[in-house]
């Protein structure tokens, strides 16, 4: 038994070594198996990270072609400034041969040491340092990179900051030689100088030809006119009036091309000034009445009545564009009526759109070259033997004027049947100003009218005002139906107070029918008002005759037909003779202005003298602006006509000298420059001297006397103003 246990013991040992030695071998697979597996994981991870540096090598050779290969220094520094980095091109570019002569050192002391005009230029002041130190890119075009041999050369740089977990660690910066652009920018500059002195030489010549011009013009102009007006015979009278045609001609071509030179230029400016639309139209029509009539061409104005009057613009401008469209109207129109009316387009706070139009009856302009027309130096008929002359000029003045003033302007025609051009323009309206009637309108109201006249639209435009009036009016189309009309009005206990007569009627004219209301005992003494398109000599005579109580040119002006029907309501039937009341006795009435002349030219002196004597101005000549200092000194005048160009003192220094001894008074005297100089900035220059207004010659006595007018109306509305004191 004892035998036996011990072979027991010994089986159960036996046993549990090999399982021991089991358990072990199992472990040592297990061992093995990790071992093998992390064997794999640390090859896996060895080639994954030599592919990442394959791959790195591969991005750096890539990113370092491409640095390379672009034609723009670059390089890279760190938070210190040192260099990391540095291409082809900024090796080139600053004289280096390797990349090496330029890693870790200080590039700023290399290259950027010193500024472009020649003083020292420290790191701590560098923009490129200061602003990737900030974190902020920099961009700058006005500093000098230095080469390794010491010559400079003009950069443009930037800089970008590197930033990571916001620490600023270095910046990349990329540069351009820039000394081909300086040069071309050089050159550009030179070549601008030329042409700006070029453009001067040829502005001053303009300037001269324009003043040798415009000053004889003026005597040509003028004196037509004035002798016009004296008793001629039919061949004189004809002869003149081709002189004066021809000399307005050559005028109209200097002024279109003058106006175009500027607006090519982009030099032409506008003015905003307080102006009365109707008046301002009413001169406008007054100065191109006298073409339309030689025509046998009615002429005809309206503006509409919720049209404000009181406007803040540039007039001059408007009127120019007029004009241009009523010229090119009375050119184009053999018989029948011009049409300007004026109504309101649209409106806002404190401005008004207003649409212009000139209508006309004449050959009228075909679909297909609508457009073209308001093309420079084109017109509808462009063949070389056209009928019609002119540059070809004025439509295109007149879009770019409307367009630089903010509207539009387009025409409606059809071949043979006229056309209607249109053009809008927004205006300010002046706040606070009451329609400034010098007599009492009220008196007007319900008083019945007839208006007699042959042409439809004079009769629609005159019913138009008279019922803006408050008056009743009533229309008739001949001489023929004007005494029945009148006759029944008084059978009917409702007679006419006033008629209205046109002078020029087929069949039986005004005058045959002033007579024959003459004539009749119930309608003697009836209160006529004629209207004419032809004043002859003669007329007024004939009128004092008939008893007629005015006599008007057309187109008559709003305020001017009003103010005569309130003066014929006045009129004392018992006064002998009989006051017939015209344009100038209205003119006279208002009183007259006393006109201080500055002119050295004897004949302008001689012509200004007679038209603004024959206005009824008072006039007193001095040769040159000392001659008007001292006339200054003796006497106050309402208006100084102020010629720019004079010996001894020019019209510049004398209104300078003028507005000097005004200086913290109470009267600042009008001063209008009236010169021969037109060109781009003339007026502009007359105006910053301390003038009020600008006539150019030669002078057309409508654009005068407006001028005129529209100082003295000014001068008033200051008057209570101190003037400034002077600096």
């Amino acid at each position: 038994m004892g035998a036996d246990e011990n072979h027991l013991d010994e089986d159960k040992e036996i046993t549990r070594l090999k399982l021991k030695v089991t358990a072990v071998e199992q472990l040592l697979k297990i061992l093995e198996r990790t071992a093998n597996q992390r064997a794999n994981e640390l090859e896996q991870m060895l080639e994954e990270r030599k592919r990442s540096e394959e791959e790195a090598r591969k991005s750096y050779e890539m990113i370092r072609l491409l640095l390379d290969s672009t034609a723009e220094g670059i390089y890279g520094v760190d938070a210190s400034g040192t260099c990391t980095f540095a291409n082809s091109a900024c090796l080139r570019l600053l004289g280096y041969t390797q990349e090496s002569d330029l890693l870790g050192r200080e590039i700023h002391n290399l290259t950027h040491h010193t500024r472009p005009d020649g003083t020292p230029y420290p790191i701590s002041e560098c923009r490129v340092y200061l602003g990737f130190a900030s974190g902020v890119g920099v961009h700058v075009e006005d500093e000098v990179f230095w080469r390794k041999d010491g010559s400079g050369f003009p950069v443009e740089y930037w800089s970008h900051g590197i930033v990571h977990s916001k620490t600023t660690l270095g910046a990349v910066v990329t540069f351009v030689d820039v000394t081909e652009r300086k040069l071309v920018e050089q050159e550009l500059r030179s070549a601008k100088e030329a042409a700006e002195e070029a453009n001067r030489a040829k502005s001053q010549f303009l300037a001269n030809m324009s003043h040798e011009i415009r000053t004889p013009m003026n005597g040509i102009l003028g004196m037509t006119e004035l002798t016009l007006d004296t008793d001629l015979n039919k061949e004189q009278r004809d002869n003149l009036g081709l002189v004066r045609l021809s000399a307005e001609s050559l005028l109209t071509v200097l002024n279109d091309i003058l106006d175009f030179s500027k607006i090519e230029a982009g030099k032409l400016e506008f003015e905003s000034i307080p102006f009365d639309l109707r008046e301002s139209l009413g001169e406008a029509m007054h100065t191109l009445s006298f073409r339309a009539h030689q025509k046998g061409l009615e002429l005809i104005y309206e503006v509409r009545p919720d049209v404000p009057e009181s406007l803040i613009g540039d007039p001059g401008r408007i009127r120019q564009i007029l004009v241009n469209l009523i010229g090119n109207a009375i050119k184009f129109t053999e018989r029948g009526e011009i049409l300007v009316s004026v109504a309101q387009h649209a409106e806002e706070a404190k401005r008004v759109c207003l649409q212009i139009s000139v209508a006309d009856t004449g050959i009228g302009i075909p679909l297909d070259r609508q457009e073209r027309i308001f093309e420079a130096f084109s017109q509808a008929d462009g063949s070389t033997t056209r009928k019609f002359g002119g540059t070809g000029l004025g439509l295109t003045i007149s879009t770019r004027l409307v367009e630089l003033m903010g509207g539009r302007i387009w025409v409606e025609s059809e071949h043979g049947k006229g056309s209607t051009f249109h053009f809008t323009s927004w205006l300010a309206v002046q706040e606070g100003i009451a329609t400034a009637a010098c007599v009492e309108v009220s008196q007007l109201r319900d008083l019945p009218v007839l208006i007699v006249d042959d042409n439809f639209t004079n009769r629609r435009v005159l019913e138009g005002m008279l019922m803006r009036w408050g008056m009743k009016s009533a229309s008739v189309d001949s001489a023929q139906a004007a005494i029945p009309a009148m006759e029944a009005a008084a059978r009917d206990a409702h007679p006419f107070s006033i008629v209205i007569v046109d002078g020029q009627m087929p069949g039986i004219d005004g005058f045959t029918l002033v007579k024959q209301i003459q004539e009749c005992s119930e309608l003697a003494g009836t209160t006529v008002v004629m209207l004419t398109s032809i004043g002859q000599k003669g007329d007024a005579s004939r009128c004092r005759q008939l008893g007629i109580a005015a006599y008007l040119m057309k187109p008559a002006r709003q305020n001017e037909l009003l103010e005569t029907l309130c003066r014929v309501l006045q009129k004392s039937p018992n006064t002998e003779p009989p006051m017939l009341i015209t344009r100038h006795t209205l003119r006279e009435e208002r009183g007259r202005l006393q006109i201080l002349l500055a002119e050295d030219n004897a004949v302008n002196q001689m012509l200004a003298v007679r038209l603004l004597e024959k206005r009824g101005y008072l006039v007193t000549v001095v040769g040159n602006g000392r001659g008007a200092l001292a006339a200054l000194e003796k006497q106050s005048y309402d208006v100084i006509l102020m010629d720019v160009q004079m010996p001894e003192m020019d019209g510049f220094e004398a209104t300078a000298a003028i507005r000097k001894n005004e200086a913290g008074g109470v009267r600042r005297t009008p001063i209008i420059a009236m010169t021969a100089h037109a060109l781009k900035g003339d007026q502009e220059r007359c105006l910053a001297a301390g003038m009020d207004g600008y006539v150019s010659k030669p002078i057309r006595p409508a654009d005068l006397f407006a001028a005129i007018e529209i100082a003295v109306e000014k001068s008033k509305l200051v008057a209570a103003e101190p003037v400034p004191a002077a600096n």
